[in-house]
């Protein structure tokens, strides 16, 4: 046993003259150290705090656009359904009262057909007194819209509908509702009615309490004037009442911006970082809040944990400047004294030992007994390969050629750091940090080796761990993505006829329009419609219907350029975006599917099914002049078709 002289003394010496200048730098430079650990850290956390803020304010605006988009779309398909109805009825068709009981039983027929593709709308045809003189339920004929209303549809005279938000106090129902309408107007020009989609502002709050939210979180629903129409979680005393309190930032109403974010009091009282869009084309907006408190936790946590570790490092640095100030003592009282290595050694937590020339240890200290539980004697006299494990023998073995290299290369005395894993007591295995160099004679000559060891078995564990843990995060990742693509097939297909579907042709037919503006073609656009579809449906089943829609739809892609965007519209309607066709080459394709359909027959089962399908043409530049209008040509000549006797192809002559 190696024994250690009693050098301590019950009060500490005091520190030598000379030392004192040491210290004084010591503690200079450990409070210059704090001071500028202690700003970064105050500049990391406030940026980590600024960049949490911005980040939800950005994911904020992206939700409020994604649910402003979605509402959009079902007001667009509404307009679509407007402007349908609009192609549909005649002058006559808008008489009150209406003694014609088959005419007016037909044009609640149609109005019930057009509101099952926009199921939360009610539909109203009116005269130019705003007389309501047909419904969708056939009830509510002879009522008015209040005159202000009525005056503010003669008065419009925008390409787009009516969109406003009218109270109880000014609805005809006597209820808050969301009105769309569209006039009908005379060739010169004269209001002479039109027809409307109402939807009561209770079915606006259902669909906004359907929408997914995490707890805290709130998304409204504001027109122009920043009465708040629909909200979740839904405040029933605020509601139509002006939301002071949550108004909309002034960039978005007094410039073109579509989305702003910002941190304010909600209506409830709580504090959330509000994302705001306006709706596109409409005078609504979406306003979506994150709950600050719950967005701020985890920077909070990191906060709390960083602002503890500065703490735990700065009482560490004072124990080590203590320790420090003890060392220097026994430093100048043992300088010169082997046992004064011995004290030091022994009372350290890490592993210190030294060997002769031939790799035997000489000397280990007590902190290996602890961590590998062998006692002195069993270790100092053996090899050092002897304390090794099979792995931590290759290893070492690899650490001694390095040795051999750098000594040859005249890089003397440079100290050599690795891991290795080394035996215990129990039979288990340690992971132990090795720092080790050469000791070497008054020749030159190496004479033996010294180092220190520390417990790194921990450490590796928690490597490993993580290591593992990243692992099965980009095996999440992988699967996400994989789901990202397939939800993507799924918003842009057709599920029956694996055609576009119709959300797929409203994002894509602006830019392909852009595009054949930008260089100068020509871009056609077909509306196709089954003719007398529903009767398949009625005569042989649903299931057939599909067949047809399927075999119309494999008729068209075998006969479609890689360029061509053929999509299915809705129901027994296709549509389709031709760049680079003339009217003629439009023509020629369309003829030639109506000819192959014509002359084909459907087989479902036992039957034999033969249809007809009529079409309509329209191609930039000799038509229309923007996509809407584009569109809303090629539909004009597909009822044109349809009028005409079907079985045929109208094109456009503007």
């Amino acid at each position: 046993m190696v024994t250690m002289p009693k050098i301590f003394s019950g009060e500490p010496s005091p520190v030598h003259p000379s030392l004192q200048p040491s210290l004084f730098k010591i503690y200079g430079a450990l409070l210059v150290f704090f001071m500028v650990l202690g700003g970064w850290l105050a500049f990391d956390l406030q940026k980590g705090y600024v960049k949490v803020l911005a980040d939800q304010s950005y994911r904020a605006m992206q939700r409020s656009q994604i649910i402003g988009q979605s509402f959009r779309t079902q007001v667009l398909a509404t307009d679509y359904v407007l402007r349908d109805l609009l192609g549909r009825i005649q002058p006559q068709d808008i008489v009150y009262p209406d003694y014609d009981r088959n005419h007016a039983q037909r044009m609640t027929q149609l109005l019930k057909e057009k509101s099952d593709t926009v199921p939360d709308f009610f539909l109203v045809v009116f005269n130019k007194d705003c007389v309501f003189t047909a419904t969708e339920s056939g009830d509510h004929t002879g009522a008015s819209s209040k005159p202000a209303l009525c005056e503010a549809r003669k008065a419009h005279a925008g390409p787009g509908p009516l969109v406003s938000y009218v109270s109880g106090a000014k609805s005809a129902s006597g209820s808050s509702v969301l009105m769309l309408s569209r006039n009908f107007t005379s060739p010169t020009g004269d209001f002479q009615g039109g027809v409307m989609a109402v939807m009561e502002l209770e079915k606006a709050q259902h669909w906004f309490d359907s929408l997914n939210l995490e707890s805290g979180d709130s998304i409204a629903l504001l027109d122009d004037a920043q009465i708040l129409l629909a909200r979740r979680p839904l405040l029933e005393k605020s509601m139509e009442e002006k939301a002071t309190d949550l108004s909309i930032p002034g960039p978005l109403i007094s410039t073109a911006a579509q989305s702003a974010a910002l941190t304010r009091l909600d209506l409830d009282g709580s504090e959330r970082i509000f994302g705001f869009s306006q709706i596109e084309g409409f005078p609504f907006f979406v306003a979506f809040g994150f709950d600050k408190s719950g967005v701020i936790e985890e920077w909070q946590h990191r906060a709390v944990e960083l602002t503890t570790g500065f703490c735990i490092l700065l009482l560490l640095a004072l124990a080590v400047a203590r320790s420090q100030w003890t060392m220097l003592h026994q430093r100048e009282e043992l300088r010169s004294s082997e046992e004064h290595f011995r004290m030091l050694a022994e009372n350290m937590a890490d592993l210190v030992w030294c060997t002769d020339a031939q790799m035997q240890f000489t000397y280990v200290n007590a902190a290996d007994q602890r961590v590998r539980g062998f006692a002195r004697e069993e270790v100092v006299g053996t090899h050092i390969m002897d304390n090794l494990t099979p792995q931590g023998k290759d290893i070492f073995a690899t650490i001694l050629q390095e040795r051999r290299e750098l000594e040859l290369s005249s890089h003397h005395g440079l100290v050599l750091k690795y891991e290795l894993p080394m035996n215990l007591k129990n039979g288990g295995e340690v992971w132990i940090e090795m720092t080790s160099v050469p000791i070497y004679d008054s020749h030159g000559r190496i004479s033996g080796y010294q180092g220190v060891g520390r417990d790194v078995s921990k450490r590796r564990q928690h490597e490993t761990n993580l290591l593992q843990s990243k692992q099965q995060l980009e095996e999440q990742l992988l699967e996400a993505a994989e789901e990202t693509s397939a939800l993507h097939e799924l918003a842009t297909h057709d599920a029956l006829t694996g055609l576009y579907n119709r959300r797929f042709l409203d994002a894509t037919l602006p830019r392909e329009f852009a595009r054949a503006k930008r260089d100068g073609d020509r871009l056609a656009v077909i509306m196709l419609d089954l003719d007398h579809f529903k009767l398949v449906n009625d005569n042989f089943s649903h299931a057939a219907g599909d067949k047809v829609l399927v075999t119309l739809a494999d008729l068209m892609k075998a006969g479609a350029r890689e360029s061509d965007l053929i999509c299915r519209y809705g129901g027994e309607e296709f549509a389709v975006i031709m760049p680079g066709m003339s009217v003629d080459q439009a023509l020629e394709r369309v003829e030639s599917w109506r000819r192959q359909l014509e002359e084909m027959l459907v087989v479902y089962g036992d039957f034999k099914i033969s249809i007809t399908l009529s079409a309509g043409v329209a191609v930039f530049p000799d038509q229309g002049d923007s996509p809407g209008l584009l569109l809303a040509l090629a539909d004009q000549m597909l009822y044109k078709s349809k009028k005409e006797g079907r079985n045929r192809i109208s094109v456009c002559s503007l």
